[in-house]
């Protein structure tokens, strides 16, 4: 079962909203553009998480709150916070102009139970590029009902106030 966006706002599982009404989708919410980062060293990634080190970024400054970015991949964070519900799990989406523009956005499951700052992966798949605004919104965050509640995710990366 999928959340209506209404519920989502309501309950507070997405928060900081720039504007609700603008924001809130019928099967889930909108989220706005806060900051864009290119990397500028390798990650590295093992089973046990040992050796795990996520790769080293910089912050893209934007030019009159907008930012053009070429071809490539870049770290994107959103101005939303999320307190998932230990009984549910999100999923983002890309919004539809984004990719009609020729980008792409993913990222992994939003486990339940993890609170914290909300990031993806923009790929800027058109060879002339895209220009975004400051809080443009590029994402759907929608929210799955699970059968029952789990313990919940307890990782190195829960409360961050960043990507």
């Amino acid at each position: 079962m999928i959340l209506p966006g209404r519920t989502v706002a309501a309950r507070g599982i997405v928060r900081a909203l720039r504007s609700e009404k603008s924001q809130v989708q019928p099967c889930g919410v909108d989220l706005s553009l806060k900051r864009v980062l290119e990397w500028t060293s390798a990650g590295t990634i093992d089973f046990s998480n040992q050796h795990r080190q996520t790769a080293s970024t910089r912050e893209l400054r934007f030019q009159d709150e907008r930012l053009h970015l070429p071809l490539g991949a870049y770290l994107v964070e959103f101005n939303e916070l999320v307190a998932t519900p230990a009984d549910m799990f999100g999923q983002l989406f890309v919004r539809s102009s984004l990719f009609r523009s020729g980008a792409l956005l993913s990222a992994g499951v939003c486990d339940a139970g993890y609170e914290g700052a909300i990031g993806g992966l923009l790929q800027v798949c058109n060879p002339h590029g895209i220009t975004l605004y400051r809080d443009a919104k590029l994402a759907q965050f929608v929210f799955h009902q699970m059968t029952e509640k789990v313990e919940g995710y307890s990782g190195v990366y829960q409360g961050s106030k960043t990507v």
